[in-house]
């Protein structure tokens, strides 16, 4: 029997450009390794610790069915993940961390002595990471997957997060069970794998909330083409965008209409009445992305307690999210409409203040330490403070 996924059940208008050329990129490394004989030279040895050789070895192959391999289960993942993540440099940036990480993890079990100290190559690292990070990103998104039993084939259709489970799971209990791998990295299987979710679930969760409604809608689609055809499938995909821009519609009247009743109250100085209005529209299950939204049309009302508030919900988000480098930004847009401005949780102020220092951001910090003893009190260490603002002049 023989199964192997090859590639995902959804249509999208862009052609993913980043995932061919990656592609092209790995055959083309290949040819130059049969013709020059450079295989050597581009494996990754784990005692080097050498993050050029982390990338060199990922794009290498040790025959041409390890290359055909890793490029089909490449194929059956990578495409919907890059046009779902919406930026080709976050895209190529992600292979990368994997790239790095599996390199990394390698070297630690060698070095602990948990796998012999051999030199690697393979893309199947990157593989493994874009299979954790389908889980995460597009978990019920169904993947074709071809059986073959012995009498025949077919072609099944199974969901992301199954297949990710799997491959993931059955590495990993490879890797703390069997005592030799023989020719497989399993070490840079499962660190792959669990490389793509985490970095999905600690980075990308805006994202996928994002892309959540257009998600479900292409599953659906495909769902009704598979049964019916694609006429069916056409028909539904027009009449799910007509309700959507529709739908869409009414959203922006109704937030236009909503928006506008703010604006007269922080006009009439009525700042404790908008804010209540605020609070009772947005909380900390609204997406950052239409928080932003709202303080990006508030800012254009000028200076208000109003701005300030949704400053602060916006913060909250963002650190529960632990994006702290776009809090920072915030935190700076806030003090200058008031340089005062306190933030939502005192605990965090040493913490931001030491995360403005190190990125420059001075007058961030400045503003954040001033008066601490009156404005903090026993909240804050003032030892450290005093400590913090000595670097900031």
């Amino acid at each position: 029997m023989i199964i192997f996924p090859y590639s995902t059940a959804l249509e999208f208008s862009k052609p993913p450009i980043v995932t061919y050329l990656a592609v092209l990129i790995c055959v083309l490394v290949f040819c130059f390794q049969i013709s020059v004989g450079i295989t050597e030279n581009l494996m990754y040895f784990p005692e080097t610790w050498n993050p050029i050789k982390m990338i060199t070895s990922a794009l290498s192959h040790g025959g041409w069915l390890h290359l055909i391999g890793n490029m089909i289960f490449y194929l059956a993942f990578a495409p919907a993940l890059e046009i779902l993540l919406g930026s080709r440099l976050r895209y190529i940036w992600i292979m990368m961390f994997i790239a790095f990480v599996v390199g990394f993890s390698y070297s630690i079990a060698t070095l602990i002595g948990s796998s012999p100290p051999l030199p690697t190559l393979g893309f199947s690292g990157i593989v493994m990471g874009m299979i954790g990070l389908s889980g995460y990103l597009m978990p019920t998104a169904r993947i074709r997957v071809f059986w073959w039993y012995g009498f025949g084939w077919k072609t099944i259709y199974v969901q992301a997060w199954i297949l990710a489970l799997a491959y993931i799971g059955l590495d990993t209990w490879t890797m703390l069970t069997a005592k030799d791998y023989g020719y497989v990295n399993v070490v840079a299987h499962v660190s792959g794998g669990f490389a793509g979710y985490f970095y999905g679930f600690f980075w990308l969760m805006d994202r996928r909330d994002e892309i959540q409604e257009e998600l479900a809608f292409e599953i659906e689609a495909m769902d009704i083409k598979r049964a019916h055809g694609n006429t069916r499938a056409e028909a539904f995909r027009y009449k799910q965008e007509t309700d959507r821009i529709l739908s869409r519609k009414q959203e922006l009247q109704s937030h236009d209409k909503f928006m506008g009743r703010v604006y007269r109250l922080v006009k009439a100085h009525r700042d404790s009445e908008a804010v209540t209005s605020l609070l009772e529209k947005y909380d900390l299950d609204t997406p950052t992305h239409e928080l932003e939204q709202a303080f990006a049309r508030a800012g254009e009302w000028g200076p208000s307690r109003t701005l300030l508030c949704l400053g602060r919900l916006i913060l909250q988000k963002l650190d529960r999210e632990k994006r702290y480098g776009k809090a920072i930004v915030y935190i700076e847009k806030c003090q200058n409409i008031s340089p005062q401005f306190a933030l939502p949780d005192i605990a965090r102020v040493l913490f931001y203040a030491e995360m403005a220092i190190d990125t420059g951001k001075t007058d961030v910090a400045k503003n954040l330490l001033a008066d601490s003893a009156k404005r903090y009190g026993s909240l804050v260490n003032h030892q450290m403070s005093n400590h913090l603002l000595q670097k900031t002049r």
